[in-house]
């Protein structure tokens, strides 16, 4: 239902057991993380705001969540949620920069 790149969860956070952590970064709006959860295991961040994207469809609503949280320098977007009437979709969450 809501494709591959929609929630990516905690995989790219979670510590596999490495020593070297991952570095996060995004330089395309579809690179940034999407997740439905509050908090990102290990790794502290600092929230900007609030993003919205609204279309005709969900996938629509998701490019355009990712594209207005890449303008204001986001690498990851918390609490992620749909909303929806009878004409439009609107995928929301909290911007955050990973530090």
């Amino acid at each position: 239902m809501y494709g591959a790149g929609i929630n990516r969860g905690l995989a790219g956070f979670v510590d596999q057991g490495h020593k070297k952590k991952k570095q996060v970064t995004s330089t395309k709006h579809d690179e940034i993380v999407l997740t439905t959860t509050e908090n990102i295991p290990e790794h502290n961040y600092r929230i900007i705001g609030m993003v919205f994207g609204t279309a005709v469809d969900q996938q629509q609503a998701v490019k355009v969540l990712r594209e207005e949280a890449q303008k204001i320098g986001a690498d990851v977007i918390v609490s992620m949620r749909f909303d929806s009437n009878n004409l439009t979709v609107t995928a929301y969450g909290t911007a955050v920069k990973l530090e």
